[in-house]
């Protein structure tokens, strides 16, 4: 007899945050607290919060930078099962790329122990996830 898996489904947003120093372009990643993932910063949406400001908003919260959207690069799509409340949760992630407006201090969280701001290349052999590694290479032709 096959058992009925609860599911729910969670959207988030999610930001490719750079800076370009002359020809070189930097890109910030954030280490997820008590786990050792590296990942782009994102967030989930809240009520009545469109997607753009979702993204702004927990750029922010993650990493303390003041950000404007420029374009949407795509979505990831993954599945997972979390022991903590067992259930089998469908995530989808918006992912955005993001000028910054302000910079302020990094202050690590309940979420987040640590930012950094990494090359293109580091980051892709820091990214934790491959699906994040596409969704960064997707977002450089329109980094101008």
């Amino acid at each position: 007899m096959e058992e009925n898996v609860e599911r729910k489904k969670i959207i988030s947003a999610g930001g490719i945050l750079f800076w370009k120093n002359g020809k070189e372009i930097f890109v910030c990643i954030v280490k997820r607290k008590g786990k050792n993932v590296w990942i782009l910063p994102r967030g989930r949406v809240e009520t009545n919060e469109n997607m753009e400001n979702t993204v702004v908003r927990e750029v922010k919260e993650e990493t303390g930078v003041i950000s404007k959207v420029i374009r949407k690069i795509g979505v990831i799509k993954y599945n997972y099962y979390s022991p903590f409340d067992r259930l089998f949760y469908d995530k989808e992630v918006h992912f955005y790329l993001l000028k910054i407006t302000k910079h302020e201090k990094f202050v690590p969280n309940q979420e987040i122990q640590d930012m950094k701001w990494v090359s293109i290349q580091d980051a892709l052999s820091i990214l934790s996830y491959e699906k994040e590694k596409e969704i960064l290479l997707k977002a450089l032709k329109y980094i101008s």
